[in-house]
Formats: structure tokens, C-alpha cells, sequence
């Protein structure tokens, strides 16, 4: 799936995080009862993401293979000798949460987007720790058609989940190009941490007044906002997109995506 169809496919599910079904991790931290309850229907399946730094994938996959309390009980000592793998880190946090120790899963994803950081472990695991926001997808992706060499590397470095590498491309792109606006969001993008919001959007917010004609500011506020269930709002900047170029290719996302978001809604228009 190309990058524009899956931020139209993720984006067109945002009303539902938008009407407030909050479900994941944190929530049912709030929810169990004393005694834990398992969560998971299904034993679940051991996350290994390809080059990933790790020497305990068969420890993971044999652990795994049995049912979560026991999986979580083998995993236990596995996290504690190896606090920086994300891959025993993410894994143990999910046995726990299938086995119904909730508060200590939560713990333990945390613990995962550290060790994790700058790889896909470090996405998901924000993900499941925000489940207020949109959860099914990565972090907002950057889309430009330049083919500025910096633009393009970070765009790269992002789709195979290294946000913080792409961060650091873009953000040099920034400060050698200090008038391009693409370049200025990129490097706002880049800095998206759902722990920090601020890290985007004080950076992205101030780009509208700098470039109030930049159809790139405007759809990337607009796909910020969708991302963290802002839904009017996004609408709003979605509209402002398209109307600063309804023929471009940012343009004819932002209408598709305006589409999506108010079909999804009730009062849309």
C-alpha cells in the first residue's frame, strides 16, 4: 500500500477514536479487578521485527508458545537480564497484559519504548500506551513530492520505523534550508512522540503564521490533529489544504481525507 492510500485508510477510521471508544493498555489498567483477568481471546504471537539488535528470539518464540501467564513467567527473568532489548521488552509486556496483569504491562511497554528507541518497537509501544489516540497504524508520516536528498532519506528512514534517525535528516534539512516550508515540516513531523505532543505541534503551530500559503503546513497540521483524534479541528486544516491547491497531490489527499473524517462524523459538512 502505497504511503498517501494508508494515511487515507488510517485517517478514515479516526471518527471512531474521535467519538470517544477508547480501548487498549491504559484503559484496562482502570478497568481490572483485583484479581487479574486474562485479555487476550487468543495466545498471542511473538513480535520480531527483522534487524533488530537481539540474541533472544528463540527465548521469546519458546516462551510465547505456551499460554500467557506461564509465557509471562518464563519472559520474567529474560527482561530483567536484558533491560535493553526490545524485543524480550515488548514481548514480556505483552504476555502480561495478555495474562491480565494490566499495571504491570503498562510498566513493561514503557520499559519497551526505551530500550526500543528509533525502531518500530518503540512505535507500537507508544501506540498501546496511548490507546486515547489513534492506535493502528505508525506515527504521521511525512509526504512531499520534493526531491530534495534530505527530505527524501528522512522520508525513508520513517517508513522503516526510525523516527528519531529521520528526525535528525529533516531537522538538518531545516537548518540548511531555514525558507522552505517542506523542510520546516519535516522536521516538525519528525519530532511526533505521543508522550510529548508539544514536540510537533509548538514546532508545526508557528508554521501557519510563517507560511500562511503552505499547503504542506496546512495538511500536515491537519493529519497531527486527525492522529490524535482532534477531528474538527483537522477538518478545518484539511479544507485550508485543498483549497491552497485542490489539483496538487496534498491537495487531492486532503479531500479524501476530509471525506473520510466527516462521513465518519455526524455534522460534517
Amino acid at each position: 500500500m502505497s504511503p498517501a492510500n494508508r494515511v487515507r485508510l488510517i485517517v478514515g477510521l479516526l471518527a471512531v477514536v474521535a467519538a470517544g471508544i477508547v480501548v487498549g493498555v491504559v484503559y484496562a489498567t482502570h478497568q481490572s479487578p483485583s484479581q487479574p483477568t486474562a485479555q487476550c481471546k487468543q495466545a498471542p504471537k511473538p513480535f520480531l521485527v527483522p534487524g533488530t539488535p537481539t540474541a533472544n528470539v528463540a527465548a521469546v518464540r519458546a516462551a510465547l508458545a505456551q499460554k500467557p501467564v506461564a509465557a509471562a513467567m518464563a519472559l520474567e527473568p529474560l527482561a530483567f537480564q536484558a533491560p535493553n532489548d526490545p524485543v524480550v521488552q515488548f514481548n514480556y509486556a505483552t504476555a502480561l497484559y495478555c495474562a491480565g496483569f494490566t499495571a504491570d504491562a503498562v510498566q513493561a511497554y514503557r520499559a519497551a519504548k526505551t530500550a526500543g528507541r528509533d525502531t518500530y518497537y518503540e512505535i507500537q509501544s507508544d501506540l498501546l500506551l496511548h490507546p486515547q489516540f489513534f492506535t493502528q497504524a505508525g506515527y504521521p508520516p511525512f509526504l512531499s513530492e520534493s526531491h530534495d536528498p534530505l527530505l527524501v532519506q528522512g522520508a525513508i528512514l520513517q517508513r522503516a520505523g526510525h523516527q528519531h534517525s529521520a528526525e535528525r535528516v529533516w531537522s538538518r534539512a531545516a537548518r540548511l534550508h531555514p525558507n522552505s516550508d517542506e523542510a520546516q515540516v519535516a522536521a516538525a513531523v519528525g519530532r511526533f512522540d505521543m508522550d510529548n505532543l508539544s514536540a510537533s505541534f509548538s514546532k508545526l503551530g508557528p508554521l501557519v503564521r510563517r507560511f500562511p500559503k503552505s499547503q504542506s503546513v496546512r495538511y500536515h497540521l491537519g493529519l497531527l490533529l486527525a492522529w490524535t483524534g482532534q477531528r474538527n479541528q483537522s477538518i478545518t486544516e484539511f479544507r485550508l489544504a485543498r483549497s491552497l491547491g485542490p489539483k496538487t497531490p496534498l491537495g487531492r489527499e486532503a479531500g479524501k481525507l476530509v471525506g473520510g473524517l466527516v462521513a465518519g462524523g455526524t455534522n460534517g459538512r
